[in-house]
């Protein structure tokens, strides 16, 4: 229960990293003392050493996050930011090599978004000399789920506070047309038909109130996926805490029994990369053939299922791993199949980092995320299927849950 007891999903935020560090020491200097007793010394120096240096290289790697963060807001030349962000990627994809931690390249890279995206409102605002209305900017998709990476295609959906007339959509609609065209001169890769530029992904909180009222109440299939994308949400700029209004609303409306209905069929529908005699489905044709699609087979299942179960029993939570906890602590989910829940969600996340340390930027991550399995030992194959049918066995409790409940 290592990870489900965990405060955080950082290693060092972790509450049994201490014990386990006290009983590798003990467990190590109990080795010395049978076998080569006089090597005491040495040993626990050689300990304390490398822990040193483990800790001081992740410190320099949150000052230097900080650091290009706060040098946002005094760069005005292109090609110094475009050098920026670059700096920003290998940065955490160096830390990422050196600690394999997703958990704290996704803290590292979404909060580094949230500051790019935030910096460039608050330069749109001061340049353009009209007063735009109070707003939240926040990310769908995968960087809704905080797994935000280079190679990721950044979803967005614009709320703002006001009465919605057709002159303030098109204020709005320009504030979005300024934002996409900077974001994607600093190289940031965006899903444009889930954006701000399209009128069904901006709006005031009252006509996203009336969107989502009447998508839910038509029971179009359809538009009920399109709006369950909210369930996943990242705040990136919240001005007067419009992005709490804004999850309320979407919580309150996507709660219902039309839109959970449609997002559990859809999980429980999705592949989880195993054929009926427990062979991992492979590529069949095109420039992938024989290899392993991880994000279709793997991580888009395991955050579906999850998010599902969380839209089901109506808990509000960020991101797969605080979502498994908190289906734990509301006794909606038990803590073996959560454990391996989370298991599984660390090795998905690893090998989709590791297959994007030597991606080319401007790649798309669906040409990235194909595992050879031909590349894996024994041992890791082993773990890959074990996580795969983790994957299978939420599918088939949120099938069930959600079917005691019809």
């Amino acid at each position: 229960m290592a990870l489900l007891l965990a405060k955080g999903d950082r290693l060092e935020d972790w509450r049994g990293l201490d014990e386990f560090v006290a009983g590798y020491r003990q467990a190590a200097i109990r080795t010395v003392a049978a076998r080569q007793p006089e090597a005491m010394g040495d040993l626990l120096a050689v300990i304390g050493d490398e822990l040193g240096m483990v800790a001081a290289q992740n410190r320099q790697f949150i000052e230097q996050c900080d650091q290009l963060s706060a040098r946002l807001t005094s760069i005005d030349d292109q090609e110094a930011l475009l050098t920026l962000v670059a700096g920003f990627y290998e940065t955490a994809y160096g830390h990422f090599r050196r600690f394999q931690s997703p958990p704290a390249f996704f803290e590292a890279a979404n909060a580094f978004l949230a500051a790019l995206i935030g910096m460039q409102v608050r330069t749109l605002r001061q340049q353009d000399g009209v007063e735009l209305p109070p707003l939240a900017l926040l990310a769908l998709g995968p960087a809704g789920r905080f797994e935000y990476t280079r190679f990721c295609r950044v979803q967005l959906a614009l709320v703002w506070d006001g009465a919605g007339t057709p002159a303030e959509d098109q204020l709005m609609a320009e504030f979005a047309e300024e934002l996409m065209a900077w974001l994607r001169a600093c190289g940031i890769a965006l899903e444009e038909a889930i954006s701000p530029l399209q009128p069904d992904w901006r709006g005031s909180l009252e006509q996203w109130r009336e969107r989502l009222e009447c998508g839910v109440a038509g029971n179009d299939k359809g538009e009920l996926i399109e709006l369950v994308r909210l369930v996943d949400q990242a705040v990136l700029v919240d001005e007067q805490c419009l992005a709490s209004r804004f999850r309320a609303l979407c919580s309150e409306q996507l709660r219902q029994r039309p839109a959970v209905a449609n997002l559990v069929e859809r999980c429980t529908v999705l592949s989880n990369g195993l054929g009926m005699m427990g062979g991992f489905r492979l590529n069949r044709g095109g420039p992938y053939r024989g290899r392993f699609a991880l994000l279709q087979h793997a991580l888009l299942p395991l955050g579906a299922c999850v998010g599902g179960l969380c839209l089901h029993h109506d808990l509000v939570e960020d991101g797969t791993p605080r979502r498994l906890r908190e289906l734990v602590r509301n006794g909606r989910l038990d803590v073996d199949l959560a454990e391996r829940a989370l298991q599984a969600w660390h090795l998905f996340s690893r090998h989709r980092l590791t297959l994007e340390l030597t991606a080319s930027p401007g790649q798309d991550c669906r040409d990235i995320l194909n595992l050879d399995l031909a590349l894996l030992s024994h041992d890791e194959q082993e773990q890959l299927r074990t996580s795969l049918e983790t994957v299978a066995d939420l599918q088939r409790h949120l099938h069930v849950s959600f079917g005691q409940q019809a």
